[in-house]
């Protein structure tokens, strides 16, 4: 049972109130206008944790926590002012022992029959195990968040966007992390509500849309490693990436990585595997691959392959007399001549210090060989210029018609002889 309070034009109450306080499972208390109580059940003390008989000689501010107190006075104003009837509040009870528990207070003014407000009735259900639950998911959330945010590559939550036939036809974005947000260019308030399409128009086109769609449709996840990406958000530059989704609800977590600076170092590594650097044209390595997969094709009628095997005349005097340097700008002028006489299919390779080799394919006879080879003498013909100073360079060429199931090396040298057989002659 409650403990009344001695006195008072309160000290009888009705029976039906007194059984309502004393059967409740929800603390109650009758409080005066100055905040003392003038009744309260067991409940009221449990939640407390101080018996009823002692919270009457107490205040509600005394056992309100110090940070809650000034919103609950503010409510409890409004009530004396007639501004409201009455209020509910979430706020902080400390108890007896120190501790904190949460409670949902709902407070109505009890007035008399003049309207004079003579004091408050409060009710507390006590929320301290919902409110820690909800404090522990709002810490995991704005943990997860944190982890989210602090990601180096980008992360975003698309939601499918679906036609009349269910169809995927787009995504939203839902949620994104700030590298997701610095990568779009947007504020994350931005990037939300967006859809793909809208930014990225040309996932539709590049088969990324029918990608993400297939993961959310078949639940398999999808890694997609060094995917040419030409982004409206580099203006149209190609660019690499590493993309990873997997399907989360009507939708997929999808994140993305740039590795352009990775594929292009690859990319580079490769070109100096098979490139000579000065000149830029195939080394020793891809000429010989060409050769081998020229002779190891499937034969055709009349098709055979012309190796021209060059050396430039004179370049060790001109190195001599004007320097590498001088002779290095021969060298790619002597290149990129070369390659300008030939067919784009055809391989041009350098593979010593003033050799060159061409490789074309589909030569019908030596005779077709030999206009190619007039054709690349006389391009590379013309004077070359270096520091003020004038070099005409020729070139000696030996040719060998080669056909199919020919050994490569053995094309090669005797391509070689022949050359070393016209200079013999010219010597």
């Amino acid at each position: 049972m409650g403990v009344p309070r001695a006195g008072g034009q309160l000290a009888v109450l009705p029976e039906a109130f007194e059984l309502a306080m004393a059967q409740s499972a929800v603390a109650i208390c009758l409080v005066a206008l100055d905040g003392r109580f003038l009744r309260v059940n067991e409940a009221a003390g449990k939640l407390l944790g101080v018996p009823a008989g002692q919270l009457i000689a107490m205040t509600f501010q005394e056992v309100t926590h110090p940070d809650d107190l000034e919103e609950d006075l503010a409510r409890v104003e409004q009530v004396r002012s007639g501004e409201i009837d009455s209020y509910r509040l979430a706020k902080r009870y400390l108890r007896g022992d120190g501790t904190v528990v949460f409670g949902d207070l709902t407070v109505s003014g009890i007035r008399a029959a003049d309207g004079t407000l003579i004091s408050f009735l409060a009710q507390i259900v006590d929320i301290t195990e919902q409110t820690h639950a909800r404090l522990e998911a709002r810490d995991a959330r704005q943990q997860l968040r944190g982890v989210i945010d602090s990601l180096l590559d980008p992360w975003v939550l698309l939601g499918a966007v679906r036609d009349s036939d269910g169809r995927i036809v787009d995504f939203v974005y839902l949620d994104a992390n700030d590298a997701a947000s610095r990568t779009n260019r947007r504020t994350r308030e931005q990037l939300l509500g967006s859809t793909l399409l809208e930014l990225l128009p040309s996932h539709r086109t590049s088969g990324l849309l029918a990608d993400y769609a297939a993961v959310v449709e078949t639940g398999e996840p999808l890694v997609l490693d060094d995917f040419p990406y030409p982004s409206e958000l580099t203006d149209g530059a190609t660019r690499w990436f590493d993309n990873r989704a997997v399907k989360v609800g009507d939708g997929l977590s999808f994140t993305w990585r740039d590795v352009t600076d990775r594929v292009e170092l690859r990319q580079h590594l490769a070109w100096q595997a098979s490139h000579d650097s000065l000149t830029g044209l195939a080394n020793r390595h891809r000429l010989m691959d060409t050769i081998n997969a020229a002779l190891t094709g499937v034969p055709r009628t009349g098709k055979r392959t012309a190796v021209l095997y060059c050396d430039l005349d004179g370049f060790k005097t001109i190195n001599d007399s004007l320097g590498h340097a001088a002779g290095d700008a021969v060298l790619r002028a002597v290149a990129d001549r070369i390659r300008g006489a030939v067919r784009e299919k055809d391989l041009v390779a350098r593979i010593g210090g003033d050799e060159f080799v061409i490789v074309a394919q589909g030569v019908r006879d030596e005779p077709s060989a030999r206009l190619l080879a007039a054709k690349i003498a006389q391009a590379v013909r013309w004077p070359v210029e270096d520091d003020g100073r004038e070099v005409v360079p020729t070139l000696s060429i030996g040719i060998t018609v080669a056909d199919p199931g020919d050994d490569a090396e053995e094309v090669l040298r005797l391509a070689d002889l022949a050359l070393y057989r016209q200079k013999s002659q010219l010597a």
